[in-house]
């Protein structure tokens, strides 16, 4: 089988380089829109960093320990230089001044380690109860949004930005937080005690200053825009990678694995090239840096020299000077890594924060309807399609009424409305015209968490965790007794399969249950709704994996144990409609005929069409008689 060869961008080093000085242009005009974003991510992320204040202020505690503690050494230096000077011209032999020089620089030191620890230790606190509750309150976020959210996204980009997006975030706290605030600390008074010692000097320091911030800034912006697409690229990465998960089995079918290798090895193409452009803005900005400090350095001394030698500077205070300068060297270096954290947690910030700010289009209002038990679900000109800018509607003026102790049949041909029908009873979506009522209420008025725990749906998509077979029987009613759960497996004729495995009910399915059949599977998932006892179960059409001897069984097991309830019964199969009260016809989203089985079978339509093809021989018995 050929495949289409997909295109791999290979751009050259030079061309990446070049584009790298491109993006570093001061001339970038961003919107004011994306100012205010940012700004608003990194408010958010600081008002995070603040609920934890016994770590901040242990952490700030630091900082301000550690900026004193460097601040101070430069002078201490200084003072020793012109007490070892004034020890050398006088002859004196008094060393006690600078004996306790050398104690504090040595306590100095020593704190400066303490206040470091200080920093490390509660910044990575913060860090990981920021990333443990951004965690936490993502995956609620994923479980209270609607269905109609999860249709238009796919899962790979979630978990792109549950995993990569809150380490991003993480990331800035743990090492860029409080480090930050270390960095401008100590730049600011450091400028200042600069001026201090000579104002000479502190303009000079401005030279280096004023470009490396004007710098900074720019190469922050580049890098967010980079960061932002690298994030991009790394969900259309996890979606692939899922997808070639998820399809191992028809990838190899159709010995697809090397057109698939392709495309993955292009989807990574592009986030390499990308993590390799931030690399490259990175690292001209730091040499920039580098650049401007080295020429700061040179004329400093130059002027130091000059004072000194004219009198107006004494030695230590030169090295005084000297030291502050050197000293401001490392902060400012850390600037580029700071601004890449600081790129990158603004662009994850604003990805993960667009989802925890999402509100659910589907929820319960305030003061919601109770509700004990179903009895009555009446749908009366029920309108609806899942894009509301869609001109094309899914089902049109759909009405129908079913009560406890009945059965309801629908069937049709694939894409007629069925399983749309189906979904909007549990309220996964809203309809946009009629009335959907159970109980007399509007299904909108009702508490959501109690509909839901009323209603169970037997898909014929099967889910199963990647569990135990009891734990998955079970998952609906985690605290049924051993006995429940073998009753309900009997019901869907699964126990004597059950039983015959090595483990029994503890034997574990596997991911997606891949270690079962259709069958078996459509079965436990049986099982697990019966489990749950609710008021309403609708079998959208699982029992299709079903041979047509254990249809019949479960169906008639069925008729005893859910009589009481209400049961609608989605089908392509006749036979399992049988002992509906009521059958509707469903064709293009518009009911086309209903009535009982016996009714439906004397009409001319899509229903005993059906019949016909699924029953020929009794069609042709019937002829000859």
């Amino acid at each position: 089988m050929h495949f289409p060869k997909p295109h791999i961008p290979n751009p050259h080093i030079a061309e990446r380089i070049a584009h790298a000085k491109q993006l570093l242009h001061i001339g970038d005009n961003l919107s004011h829109l994306s100012h205010k974003k940012e700004f608003e991510v990194l408010k958010r992320i600081t008002k995070m960093c603040f609920k934890y204040k016994k770590y901040i202020f242990l952490g700030i505690t630091g900082v301000i320990g550690i900026v004193s503690a460097q601040l101070y050494l430069p002078f201490l230096l200084g003072n020793g230089i012109d007490k070892s000077i004034e020890i050398i011209a006088s002859g004196s032999s008094k060393f006690n001044d600078l004996y306790l020089v050398g104690f504090l620089i040595i306590i100095t030191s020593m704190l400066r380690g303490l206040f470091g620890f200080l920093i490390q230790y509660n910044g990575e606190k913060i860090g990981n109860n920021i990333t443990t509750n951004l965690r936490s309150d993502f995956h609620k976020k994923l479980q209270s949004l609607s269905f109609s959210f999860h249709d238009k996204i796919h899962s790979g980009n979630l978990m792109s930005r549950g995993i990569l997006d809150i380490e991003g975030v993480g990331l800035f706290v743990r090492t860029g937080f409080l480090r930050t605030i270390e960095i401008l600390l100590l730049m600011f008074f450091g400028g200042i005690l600069l001026v201090s010692v000579d104002w000479k000097i502190g303009l000079l320091s401005l030279i280096f200053i004023i470009p490396t911030a004007s710098l900074a800034t720019t190469t922050r912006l580049r890098l967010r825009k980079i960061w932002t697409k690298i994030q991009q690229f790394y969900s259309d990465l996890n979606t692939k990678l899922q997808e070639n998960l998820i399809g191992v089995r028809v990838v190899r079918a159709f010995g697809g694995q090397n057109h698939e290798i392709k495309k993955f090895r292009s989807s990574h193409k592009n986030v390499t090239n990308l993590t390799i452009e931030s690399i490259e803005v990175s690292a001209l900005g730091q040499s920039l840096i580098g650049f401007f400090f080295l020429i700061t350095w040179s004329l400093i001394i130059w002027v130091c020299g000059i004072q000194v030698i004219s009198g107006n500077l004494t030695l230590g205070e030169m090295t005084q000077s000297l030291v502050y300068l050197g000293m401001l060297q490392r902060p400012v270096r850390m600037i580029g890594m700071m601004v890449n954290a600081y790129a990158r947690a603004t662009s994850c910030g604003l990805r993960l924060f667009e989802i925890l700010d999402k509100e659910p289009n589907i929820k319960s209002l305030n003061n919601p309807k109770s509700l004990d038990k179903i009895h009555k679900i009446e749908a009366k000109d029920i309108v609806f399609k899942f894009d509301h800018h869609s001109e094309k509607n899914i089902l049109n003026n759909i009405s129908f009424k079913v009560s406890s102790n009945q059965i309801l049949g629908i069937i049709g041909p694939p894409g007629s409305g069925k399983s749309s029908l189906a979904q909007l009873i549990p309220r996964f979506y809203d309809i946009q015209e009629g009335s959907l009522t159970i109980n007399d209420i509007d299904i909108r008025n009702i508490d959501i968490t109690e509909l839901r725990k009323e209603v169970g749906i037997i898909s014929q998509n099967t889910f199963l965790f990647n569990m135990t077979i009891k734990e998955n029987i079970s998952y609906g009613a985690p605290n049924s007794e051993m006995n429940e759960i073998i009753e309900c497996a009997q019901i869907a004729e699964i126990h004597d399969f059950i039983e015959s495995l090595p483990e029994k009910y503890e034997t574990t399915v596997g991911e997606f249950g891949v270690s079962l059949s259709g069958g078996q599977k459509q079965r436990i998932s049986i099982a697990r709704t019966l489990l749950k006892k609710p008021s309403l179960v609708i079998f959208d059409d699982s029992l299709s994996a079903l041979d047509s001897i254990t249809d019949q069984k479960i169906r008639e097991h069925l008729e005893t144990s859910i009589s009481s309830q209400i049961t609608i019964i989605i089908s392509h199969r006749i036979d399992s409609l049988e002992h509906a009260n009521e059958i509707i016809v469903l064709d293009k989203g518009n009911i086309s005929q209903r009535g009982t089985p016996s009714e439906l079978l004397k009409k001319d339509g899509i229903y005993k069409t059906i019949s016909d093809i699924q029953h020929p021989k009794y069609e042709k018995e019937k002829s000859l008689s």
